[in-house]
Protein backbone atom coordinates (compact mmCIF):
# COMPACT_ATOMS: atom_id res chain seq x y z
CA UNK A 1 0.00 0.00 0.00
CA UNK A 2 1.41 3.59 -0.87
CA UNK A 3 1.86 5.69 1.99
CA UNK A 4 3.58 8.82 3.21
CA UNK A 5 5.37 10.61 6.28
CA UNK A 6 5.71 14.01 6.71
CA UNK A 7 8.35 15.35 9.11
CA UNK A 8 8.67 19.03 10.20
CA UNK A 9 11.83 20.87 10.06
CA UNK A 10 13.29 23.91 11.64
CA UNK A 11 14.50 26.37 8.83
CA UNK A 12 16.30 28.81 11.27
CA UNK A 13 18.13 25.50 13.05
CA UNK A 14 18.72 24.65 9.75
CA UNK A 15 20.30 27.92 8.32
CA UNK A 16 22.61 27.57 11.04
CA UNK A 17 24.45 24.92 9.60
CA UNK A 18 25.26 27.24 6.27
CA UNK A 19 27.00 26.14 3.30
CA UNK A 20 26.26 22.45 4.22
CA UNK A 21 22.49 23.15 4.55
CA UNK A 22 22.15 25.10 1.44
CA UNK A 23 24.37 22.27 -0.31
CA UNK A 24 21.94 19.83 0.97
CA UNK A 25 18.54 22.21 -0.18
CA UNK A 26 20.29 22.37 -3.46
CA UNK A 27 20.22 18.39 -3.82
CA UNK A 28 16.51 18.25 -2.50
CA UNK A 29 15.58 20.68 -5.55
CA UNK A 30 17.51 18.62 -7.85
CA UNK A 31 15.78 15.46 -6.71
CA UNK A 32 12.42 17.07 -7.43
CA UNK A 33 12.93 17.80 -10.50
CA UNK A 34 14.61 14.82 -11.47
CA UNK A 35 11.84 12.70 -9.40
CA UNK A 36 9.18 14.22 -11.65
CA UNK A 37 10.67 13.91 -14.83
CA UNK A 38 11.07 10.12 -14.18
CA UNK A 39 7.63 10.32 -13.19
CA UNK A 40 6.72 11.86 -16.69
CA UNK A 41 8.54 9.57 -18.94
CA UNK A 42 7.15 6.88 -17.09
CA UNK A 43 3.47 7.82 -17.51
CA UNK A 44 4.06 8.29 -21.49
CA UNK A 45 5.50 5.24 -21.95
CA UNK A 46 2.76 3.26 -20.70
CA UNK A 47 0.10 2.17 -22.84
CA UNK A 48 -1.82 5.11 -23.99
CA UNK A 49 -5.66 5.07 -25.84
CA UNK A 50 -5.76 5.57 -29.39
CA UNK A 51 -6.80 9.41 -29.48
CA UNK A 52 -3.00 10.34 -27.44
CA UNK A 53 -0.53 7.70 -29.71
CA UNK A 54 0.68 10.67 -31.43
CA UNK A 55 2.15 12.08 -28.29
CA UNK A 56 3.73 9.41 -26.87
CA UNK A 57 7.25 9.49 -28.74
CA UNK A 58 7.61 13.17 -28.35
CA UNK A 59 6.25 13.58 -25.20
CA UNK A 60 8.91 10.23 -23.61
CA UNK A 61 11.89 12.53 -25.65
CA UNK A 62 11.12 15.52 -23.94
CA UNK A 63 11.15 13.72 -20.41
CA UNK A 64 14.53 12.53 -21.34
CA UNK A 65 15.71 15.73 -22.14
CA UNK A 66 14.40 17.26 -18.82
CA UNK A 67 16.50 13.85 -17.43
CA UNK A 68 19.46 14.90 -18.86
CA UNK A 69 19.41 18.60 -18.00
CA UNK A 70 18.64 18.33 -14.28
CA UNK A 71 21.01 15.41 -13.91
CA UNK A 72 23.89 17.28 -15.00
CA UNK A 73 22.86 20.29 -13.21
CA UNK A 74 22.70 17.53 -10.47
CA UNK A 75 25.72 16.19 -10.79
CA UNK A 76 27.85 19.42 -10.07
CA UNK A 77 25.99 18.88 -6.84
CA UNK A 78 27.88 15.70 -6.26
CA UNK A 79 31.27 17.35 -7.07
CA UNK A 80 30.97 18.95 -3.97
CA UNK A 81 29.20 16.82 -1.91
CA UNK A 82 31.99 14.93 -2.16
CA UNK A 83 34.87 17.59 -1.00
CA UNK A 84 32.46 18.17 2.41
CA UNK A 85 33.55 16.30 4.88
CA UNK A 86 31.19 16.52 7.69
CA UNK A 87 28.54 15.43 4.37
CA UNK A 88 30.72 11.81 3.69
CA UNK A 89 30.51 11.24 7.62
CA UNK A 90 26.68 11.15 7.17
CA UNK A 91 26.86 8.60 3.62
CA UNK A 92 29.30 6.47 5.71
CA UNK A 93 26.34 5.60 8.00
CA UNK A 94 23.51 5.08 5.54
CA UNK A 95 22.72 1.81 3.98
CA UNK A 96 25.27 -0.25 1.10
CA UNK A 97 22.75 0.17 -1.81
CA UNK A 98 23.18 4.04 -0.43
CA UNK A 99 26.64 4.41 -0.42
CA UNK A 100 26.49 2.12 -3.82
CA UNK A 101 23.93 4.80 -5.49
CA UNK A 102 26.64 7.17 -4.66
CA UNK A 103 29.52 5.50 -5.66
CA UNK A 104 28.33 5.20 -9.27
CA UNK A 105 27.15 8.57 -9.61
CA UNK A 106 31.57 9.15 -8.57
CA UNK A 107 32.44 7.34 -11.86
CA UNK A 108 30.64 9.75 -14.27
CA UNK A 109 32.44 12.82 -12.85
CA UNK A 110 36.14 14.09 -13.97
CA UNK A 111 38.51 10.14 -14.15
CA UNK A 112 35.37 7.92 -13.01
CA UNK A 113 35.29 4.87 -15.04
CA UNK A 114 31.77 6.03 -16.48
CA UNK A 115 32.75 9.58 -17.61
CA UNK A 116 33.81 8.75 -21.52
CA UNK A 117 29.64 7.65 -21.69
CA UNK A 118 28.55 10.41 -19.39
CA UNK A 119 30.21 12.96 -21.66
CA UNK A 120 28.87 11.57 -24.81
CA UNK A 121 25.70 10.35 -24.32
CA UNK A 122 24.31 12.95 -21.24
CA UNK A 123 26.21 16.27 -21.41
CA UNK A 124 25.35 16.99 -25.62
CA UNK A 125 21.57 16.55 -24.99
CA UNK A 126 21.75 18.89 -22.06
CA UNK A 127 24.33 21.03 -23.32
CA UNK A 128 22.95 21.42 -26.84
CA UNK A 129 19.00 20.11 -27.06
CA UNK A 130 17.11 20.25 -23.46
CA UNK A 131 16.35 23.70 -23.45
CA UNK A 132 17.40 24.97 -27.19
CA UNK A 133 16.49 24.88 -30.33
CA UNK A 134 19.65 25.63 -32.31
CA UNK A 135 18.96 26.63 -36.15
CA UNK A 136 22.17 24.48 -37.30
CA UNK A 137 20.92 21.32 -35.81
CA UNK A 138 17.59 21.57 -37.53
CA UNK A 139 18.55 22.50 -40.42
CA UNK A 140 21.51 19.73 -41.01
CA UNK A 141 18.24 16.77 -39.55
CA UNK A 142 16.19 18.52 -42.03
CA UNK A 143 18.38 17.94 -44.97
CA UNK A 144 18.94 14.27 -43.61
CA UNK A 145 15.51 13.33 -43.45
CA UNK A 146 14.32 15.44 -46.70
CA UNK A 147 16.69 13.43 -48.96
CA UNK A 148 15.07 9.97 -47.68
CA UNK A 149 12.40 8.44 -49.30
CA UNK A 150 11.24 6.96 -45.97
CA UNK A 151 11.84 9.89 -44.13
CA UNK A 152 10.45 12.81 -46.13
CA UNK A 153 6.86 12.49 -45.12
CA UNK A 154 5.90 13.59 -41.63
CA UNK A 155 2.67 14.77 -40.18
CA UNK A 156 1.13 17.37 -38.12
CA UNK A 157 -1.83 16.30 -35.69
CA UNK A 158 -4.00 19.51 -34.66
CA UNK A 159 -7.20 18.21 -31.80
CA UNK A 160 -10.04 19.37 -29.61
CA UNK A 161 -7.91 20.36 -27.06
CA UNK A 162 -4.13 21.85 -27.01
CA UNK A 163 -2.92 18.39 -25.45
CA UNK A 164 -4.10 16.27 -28.35
CA UNK A 165 -1.98 18.48 -30.98
CA UNK A 166 1.47 17.77 -31.73
CA UNK A 167 3.83 18.65 -34.33
CA UNK A 168 4.79 15.40 -35.13
CA UNK A 169 7.35 16.93 -37.95
CA UNK A 170 9.29 18.77 -34.87
CA UNK A 171 9.76 14.80 -33.05
CA UNK A 172 10.71 13.29 -36.25
CA UNK A 173 13.72 16.48 -36.61
CA UNK A 174 14.86 15.80 -32.65
CA UNK A 175 14.94 12.13 -33.03
CA UNK A 176 17.23 12.48 -35.90
CA UNK A 177 19.18 15.43 -34.12
CA UNK A 178 20.07 13.01 -31.15
CA UNK A 179 20.42 9.87 -32.52
CA UNK A 180 22.45 10.96 -35.49
CA UNK A 181 24.15 14.12 -34.47
CA UNK A 182 24.41 14.44 -30.79
CA UNK A 183 24.28 10.11 -30.37
CA UNK A 184 26.30 9.39 -33.36
CA UNK A 185 24.59 6.14 -34.01
CA UNK A 186 25.25 4.57 -37.12
CA UNK A 187 22.96 3.91 -39.78
CA UNK A 188 24.22 0.38 -40.37
CA UNK A 189 23.13 0.05 -36.16
CA UNK A 190 20.10 -1.23 -34.47
CA UNK A 191 18.76 2.01 -33.81
CA UNK A 192 16.22 0.67 -30.99
CA UNK A 193 18.59 -1.34 -29.31
CA UNK A 194 21.25 1.75 -29.37
CA UNK A 195 18.49 4.65 -28.14
CA UNK A 196 17.72 2.28 -25.26
CA UNK A 197 21.18 1.50 -23.83
CA UNK A 198 21.53 5.51 -23.94
CA UNK A 199 18.48 6.00 -22.20
CA UNK A 200 18.82 3.54 -20.06
CA UNK A 201 22.07 4.80 -18.83
CA UNK A 202 20.70 8.07 -17.82
CA UNK A 203 17.70 6.65 -16.38
CA UNK A 204 19.89 4.38 -13.76
CA UNK A 205 21.60 7.94 -12.90
CA UNK A 206 18.69 9.34 -12.23
CA UNK A 207 17.55 6.60 -9.69
CA UNK A 208 20.92 6.41 -8.01
CA UNK A 209 20.81 10.24 -7.32
CA UNK A 210 17.48 9.62 -5.81
CA UNK A 211 18.46 6.75 -4.06
CA UNK A 212 21.68 8.98 -2.69
CA UNK A 213 19.40 12.30 -1.80
CA UNK A 214 16.34 10.66 -0.50
CA UNK A 215 18.07 9.16 2.32
CA UNK A 216 21.34 11.45 2.85
CA UNK A 217 19.02 14.71 2.72
CA UNK A 218 16.57 13.01 5.38
CA UNK A 219 19.17 11.61 7.58
CA UNK A 220 20.98 15.41 7.37
CA UNK A 221 17.69 17.30 8.25
CA UNK A 222 16.41 15.06 10.69
CA UNK A 223 20.09 15.44 12.30
CA UNK A 224 19.79 18.94 12.31
CA UNK A 225 16.76 20.81 12.06
CA UNK A 226 13.92 18.21 12.51
CA UNK A 227 11.21 19.03 15.20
Amino acid sequence: MRATQTFFIDLQRLSECKEDAVLIIQLMRAADDISIANWGLAQFKSEKPNIQKHVQLGACRYFVRLQCGHLVEGLKLIEKFNQRSDLLKILSKCEDHVQNAYNRLIEVLPGGSNRKKYKEWILPVRNRLAFHYDPSLVARALKQRSSNQVGRRSTITRGSEMSLWRFNIADEIEDTIVCRELWKIPLDEDLHAEVNKRVDFGSKLCIDFLNFVGVVAFRYTKKYAAY
